[in-house]
């Protein structure tokens, strides 16, 4: 009786050392990979800063309409997820407000409409639809007051000139004797392109029954629909053009220069970050479309959205942030 409790007390005694020992040697396993975890999660954190982009602050200010404030809010908050230091600046004025940020050093990045660009930089320029030719002409523009055009992308918001849908014209030429009411946003009566272009002898010659200053946006299309005027120019990605039934006349005389976007730097902040900001720039201007555009103005001046979650939506849907 007592040889077999002996032998069942020695068995217990070695199961027990059996145990602490696997113990022990769990304990220093966890507690390896444990480290092991923590010193790769540092690795990865110090990577991470490494890579992290080193320059001044990129300040960046759309116009005051919808789509340029979406725009943006998509190439700000693009950097900012690829660690630049930028700051979107509250949408305001127009073009020339717009170069005039960048010559005060108020902006350091702007996104505009190329033709729009040559229109406020070297308005008496032969245009074109061609953006390659317009490309030529804003780019040493830009250069003159420390800018850079970086390529521009396959987006296009072109102007138009627009009627109701049961207007009988079909070109910009066939204004010509309707005796219309012409409604546009003030810059228009000052460019070549717009009204000046549309009332000169030498191009339309289009002689208006009258003239009205609308803001630029949703107003045009509500002004046109309400009769108060009969012929718009407004953008080509204007949702409401389709949703009520207006038409874009042609441009049979190639009045309207190209307008792809495109993203200007001032060359002081581009040579500060390398090659590295040009790169990040090109490509999300090349991963955005026309259609991206009108999508992104029907959830702004449709469903009322704001745009910069109109923005950061994109950029999530994309994979770009």
């Amino acid at each position: 009786m007592l040889r077999t409790f002996a032998r069942r007390l020695r068995v217990l005694t070695v199961l027990l050392l059996l145990t602490l020992v696997a113990a022990a040697c769990g304990g220093a396993d966890e507690s390896t990979d444990a480290a092991a975890t923590d010193a790769a999660a540092s690795d990865t954190d110090a990577s991470d800063a490494a890579a992290a982009p080193e320059g001044p602050t990129i300040r960046i200010r759309g116009q005051d309409f919808s789509e340029s404030a979406t725009i943006a809010q998509v190439y700000g908050q693009y950097l900012q997820a690829k660690g630049y230091d930028v700051e979107i600046v509250a949408p305001a004025g127009f073009r020339a407000e717009a170069v005039a940020g960048l010559q005060n050093d108020e902006l350091d990045l702007i996104v505009d409409y190329i033709g729009g660009s040559q229109t406020e930089l070297a308005p008496d320029t032969e245009t074109s639809d061609d953006p390659d030719q317009v490309i030529e002409v804003i780019t040493p523009a830009y250069e003159e007051i420390g800018a850079t055009v970086l390529e521009y992308s396959p987006a296009v918001d072109g102007d138009a000139l627009v009627v109701r849908g049961d207007s009988e014209a079909e070109t910009i030429s066939d204004l010509a004797g309707m005796d219309l009411v012409f409604g546009a946003s003030a810059q228009c009566f000052e460019r070549p392109q717009c009204f000046l272009g549309y009332t000169d002898p030498d191009i339309y010659g289009i002689e208006f029954a009258d003239t009205v200053t609308l803001e630029f946006g949703p107003l045009l299309g509500e002004g046109l629909a309400a009769g108060e005027v009969d012929a718009v120019v407004w953008n080509t990605t204007a949702p409401q053009i389709e949703e009520q039934g207006f038409k874009v006349l042609e441009d049979d005389k190639g009045l309207h220069p190209a307008q792809n976007i495109a993203p200007i730097v001032m060359t002081d902040v581009l040579e500060a970050y390398g090659d590295q900001l040009s790169a990040d720039l090109n490509t999300l201007s090349a991963a955005i479309t026309t259609e991206d555009l009108v999508a992104w103005n029907v959830q702004t001046d449709i469903e009322q959205r704001e745009p910069d979650d109109v923005a950061t939506e994109w950029l999530e849907a994309e994979g770009l942030n």
